[in-house]
């Protein structure tokens, strides 16, 4: 009888560990099991938003390097004593007053040297300064990447010389099969009467 009470003890206080054990579990058991089961309710969320935004990085770095290359005053936009060209301060002045807000950063081309550099550099801040003489000035950075483009006087020889090779605008003497021919109808007549009148002199 003894025996039997003892061991039902046992068996009992047993359980009752178990069951506090589980009951209890460790710290943040409970926590990390609801995040589990918020994330599985919630799928594919949030990872279809990670994955799209890894898609989009790619074109926001790309449209980002475009307004890069635009907004750089290229060589061809400085004299040959680093001073601004007419094209080179308009090129500025419509990245100051026409260019979207968050976009309107101005890059100058590295000179051959750090004089050369610094000099652009002043060129471009003294004509933002005098288009703008109050209020935040739009930021200047030292890029390393030549845009495509090239000088205005290069640009007007080009279309001068294409105008002045424009063949003009006529249509050629149309030579085609269908075109009419050289000889009337009435002096096919003719002939035909010819022929005849020299049947009857036989």
């Amino acid at each position: 009888m003894k025996c039997q009470f003892a061991r039902l003890f046992t068996f009992g206080a047993v359980i009752a560990i178990g069951s506090s054990t589980v009951i209890a579990g460790p710290p943040g058991f409970w926590h990390s099991c609801g995040i589990d089961r918020e994330r599985n309710n919630a799928w594919p969320q949030p990872f279809r938003s990670a994955d799209a935004a890894a898609v989009y990085a790619p074109f926001d770095i790309m449209k980002t390097n475009g307004w890069k290359l635009f907004n750089t005053i290229g060589t061809c936009f400085f004299n040959e004593n680093h001073s601004l060209t007419d094209a080179g301060r308009l090129r500025v002045e419509w990245i100051v007053f026409h260019a979207p807000q968050e976009r309107r950063q101005v890059f100058v081309m590295r000179g051959v040297n750090a004089e050369t550099t610094a000099a652009r550099v002043e060129a471009v801040q003294v004509a933002i300064s005098q288009m703008l003489p109050t209020g935040d000035l739009p930021l200047i950075y030292v890029t390393d990447v030549e845009p495509t483009a090239s000088s205005g006087q290069y640009q007007t020889a080009i279309n001068r010389a294409m105008n002045n090779t424009q063949p003009n605008p006529r249509l050629p003497v149309f030579k085609g099969l269908n075109a009419p021919s050289s000889n009337s109808s009435g002096g096919g007549g003719g002939g035909g009467g010819g022929s005849g009148s020299g049947g009857s002199s036989k």
